[in-house]
């Protein structure tokens, strides 16, 4: 008698933590969401310390894809998650926001001179395909320099 009072007791509060645990989350609170953002992240965050210059893009690229790939963000910048994949309106506004921060993260890991040239740049994605178009580049004619300059050093010489 004394456990039936007590699961009776026990109902009310458990009917109340079901419907509050059945609620629908949106897609920036659900983990399972490419859209989620957790509570903690800021627009303002530096997620490589080596900021990107005119020399060290194949090296800031990977420490950046590494950084948004632990953050499940990888797909915004490389195309397999884009705002036609938002079809309600609260996907639309998570997709925006998700946007705008992962830009943001791009911003602030970039030289203050390299800014301009992407800062206008309306999604992660353009942002990253810039940058990426313009650093990724190998510089033929120095390359050619080098190389000729390499083969004329002789052991024991002394480059100029």
């Amino acid at each position: 008698m004394l456990s039936s009072m007590a699961n009776q007791d026990q109902n009310p509060s458990s009917s109340a933590s079901q419907s509050t645990s059945h609620r629908e989350l949106s897609p920036m609170e659900d983990p399972r969401s490419p859209f989620f953002l957790h509570h903690g992240e800021s627009p303002g965050a530096i997620l490589v310390t080596q900021l990107l210059t005119e020399d060290n893009y194949p090296n800031w690229a990977r420490a950046m894809l590494m950084a948004l790939d632990a953050k499940n963000k990888l797909g915004f910048v490389d195309g397999s998650i884009t705002a036609s994949m938002a079809i309600t309106p609260l996907e639309k506004i998570a997709w925006s926001k998700n946007n705008s921060m992962i830009s943001s993260w791009i911003l602030n890991s970039i030289s203050p001179h390299i800014i301009a040239s992407v800062i206008y740049r309306n999604t992660a994605m353009e942002v990253w395909n810039s940058l990426r178009n313009c650093f990724s580049q190998a510089n033929g004619p120095r390359i050619s320099q080098l190389q000729k300059l390499i083969s004329t050093i002789m052991q024991g010489d002394a480059i100029a």
